[in-house]
């Protein structure tokens, strides 16, 4: 049910209640009609008393009570006609649309239809007044069901109506749904339009207003990042300039090289800031090209900037694998998992490559659960840590989303095992 659209969800209930709705009229209709036709069958009973009567407003009594009698042949009635109701003596008939009442008294022994007259209270006994009782009584009231059927008429429209206009609030709003998503996988926030002051409404104006501030926050920090990142290269500059300059001093290459390596080191990590930003706000354009893995893996372990790196073992199956990345920041992610490793491992760390991923592998306990939340930048219990862990993984696993790969981990036979999975499995 969580997953099903609310305007199919209505749509479903509103066609629902208008079956049972329609249902309910049609067997309410059936029934008035059987009362009315009961009701009916009854005037005729009361008719036939007042025939045998021997008033001489018969007609007059008959009009009173709706009925009058008829020049219609019985036979007629009896063969084109629709049985109604019927008991020993009598008929009532639907033809042409009317109902008639069809006695059968001249066929009934005269005897016996004298006692049955007489137990009814009536003074029919010679053949005139049976005769005269054999024509049929024809019904004057029409029977009909009008009257439920204009309500019936009336709740659908309303019905129609009302479902008309929840369905067109709930397109308005699926389309800030729709415009909202945009607005999402836009750079550039575009205010959304408010087209009514309703709850809709409402909720597009303050979405505007909660995105016009997100921007602004964005924006701020932007400018901080450039701000910082304009501060601190000009330090780092000027640092291996005079790095260069007390190397030539002292007269130590180890010096120099060591002195080189820190500041070459600074600049990576002023880039790796660098990357964050333009990763999270989705700035950054890839440069896609046909890659070896291999190739990709041999400039992460330069990236390093090791002197030994024997503790690194590089393993290809038969078939060099190729994928299509952004050379440079696909190699960052790569360099970014070996670099933990080499960090949590005295061991070698083995990088496999196969047609479908890219192993990195290391001895070591399990890492924590915690540490391996790819989503989160930062983690608060492990913020302090010197061992980076995290950021490094967090920049990584969205360099690779950006690609259309996904990072796993899993321990097995003691080793902390990363996975890029070229193909989603």
């Amino acid at each position: 049910m969580r997953n099903i659209s609310i305007i199919k969800l209505i749509s479903f209930f509103f066609f629902a209640a208008l079956v049972v709705v329609n249902l309910a009229f049609f067997i309410e209709s059936k029934r008035q009609i059987r009362d009315a036709e009961y009701f009916t069958y009854q005037r005729f009973m009361l008719g036939m008393r007042i025939r045998g009567q021997e008033d001489g407003n018969i007609t007059k009594q008959l009009a009173q009570i709706g009925l009058k009698n008829s020049d219609l042949d019985p036979n007629e009635i009896r063969q084109n006609g629709e049985k109604i109701f019927s008991d020993s003596y009598a008929d009532m008939i639907r033809y042409n649309k009317k109902l008639y009442f069809v006695p059968r008294f001249s066929s009934i022994d005269p005897k016996m239809f004298s006692r049955i007259m007489d137990a009814a209270g009536l003074n029919i006994s010679i053949k005139d007044d049976i005769a005269k009782n054999d024509l049929p009584l024809e019904n004057l009231q029409e029977l009909s069901s009008h009257s439920i059927w204009i309500l019936w008429l009336i709740v659908n429209i309303v019905m129609a109506a009302f479902f008309i206009v929840v369905l067109k609030k709930l397109l308005r709003l699926r389309n800030l749904k729709n415009m909202i998503r945009r607005a999402g996988e836009e750079d550039k926030f575009r205010l959304l339009k408010v087209e009514a002051n309703d709850e809709i409404g409402q909720i597009a104006s303050e979405f505007n207003t909660t995105m016009q501030k997100i921007d602004a926050i964005k924006e701020a920090r932007a400018l901080f990042l450039r701000n910082i990142l304009h501060e601190f290269r000009n330090p780092i500059m000027k640092g291996r300039i005079m790095a260069d300059i007390i190397a030539e001093i002292l007269q130590d290459d180890k010096i120099k090289d060591r002195l080189k390596q820190i500041f070459i080191r600074l600049e990576m990590i002023l880039g790796e800031v660098v990357k964050v930003e333009k990763l999270v706000s989705s700035q950054w354009e890839l440069k896609k090209n046909k890659h070896r893995v291999i190739d990709i893996v041999d400039h992460s372990v330069d990236m390093l900037l090791l002197k030994d790196t024997s503790r690194i073992e590089v393993r290809a199956d038969g078939e060099i694998s190729a994928v299509e990345v952004d050379f440079e920041l696909y190699a960052t992610g790569v360099k970014n998992l070996i670099d933990n490793a080499l960090k949590y491992s005295s061991e070698k760390v083995v990088v496999s490559i196969d047609k479908n991923a890219l192993c990195i592998s290391s001895v070591g306990n399990e890492l924590d659960p915690q540490r391996l939340d790819f989503q989160r930048a930062f983690n608060r219990k492990f913020e302090s840590s010197n061992s980076g862990l995290g950021l490094g993984l967090y920049i990584a696993n969205q360099i690779f989303i950006k690609h259309g790969h996904t990072l796993k981990y899993k321990y097995e036979d003691g080793k902390n095992i990363f996975l890029i999975c070229f193909i989603n499995t």
